[in-house]
């Protein structure tokens, strides 16, 4: 595996491809990071999107090693192998899309933890709903953790160190002629603790969660002291 740093010139990119991302985001940037990787017919690549000022920067985690050089990026490329151990504590940062099915469709955790809220049109202060939201997103990621080789790290007084420190409700045209896409991301941080070590690699190779394609589900982790 391949662990990269990718940063957009986005001063050189043509107005029209500057056009294009401003409407099409996510799925503009992976069709451009995809072209890192010819004759690769399908995606074999994590990626995360971060704003650096004015400008993008994106970490990526692939099968095999990006091009090193693309006009409209400047690439930073190290093989990456994490030496893992069971019981290890790994300090972790986490953008996913956390879903969960109802009458088979997919349905996004917190506006799932909101609506009965609304339904029942209950007088609930904001601050409780966030709340509120914010723990059935770190119940989803408990869940994923039974099956996927780790377990959420506690404090001292038996909380979950884990927060969400950001919640975006995303919506881009990928065709003029269709409709929006729209997916919600859900920005983690916290503590976890390597339960299965070769699960958990297997976990942070392949991604966690839905909308992979558009910038979710990639770990990045480091010891824990």
């Amino acid at each position: 595996m391949y662990f990269s740093r990718v940063t957009l010139k986005i001063n050189q990119l043509p107005y029209v491809l500057q056009h294009k991302m401003r409407n099409s985001g996510p799925y503009a940037i992976h069709q451009w990071l995809w072209q890192l990787f010819p004759n690769q017919e399908k995606r074999t690549f994590l990626f995360r999107e971060e704003r650096i000022g004015k400008g993008y920067q994106y970490y990526l985690l692939s099968e095999v090693a990006p091009l090193s050089n693309h006009q409209f990026f400047l690439i930073e490329t190290k093989p990456y192998q994490p030496k893992l151990t069971t019981g290890m504590r790994l300090f972790f940062s986490l953008r996913a899309n956390p879903v969960v099915f109802k009458n088979g469709k997919r349905s996004d955790v917190l506006m799932n933890a909101k609506y009965p809220i609304r339904k029942q049109e209950l007088k609930i202060e904001t601050n409780e709903i966030k709340l509120r939201q914010n723990q059935a997103a770190i119940n989803w990621l408990i869940k994923q953790s039974e099956t996927k080789g780790f377990s959420l790290s506690t404090t001292n007084d038996q909380q979950v160190n884990c927060a969400v420190i950001s919640y975006v409700q995303q919506q881009f045209i990928k065709k003029s002629d269709l409709k929006p896409i729209i997916y919600s991301s859900v920005d983690y941080q916290g503590v976890l603790t390597v339960t299965d070590a070769e699960l958990f690699l297997n976990t942070i190779y392949q991604g966690i969660g839905k909308s992979k394609g558009f910038g979710c589900g990639l770990f990045l982790i480091k010891h824990y002291q």
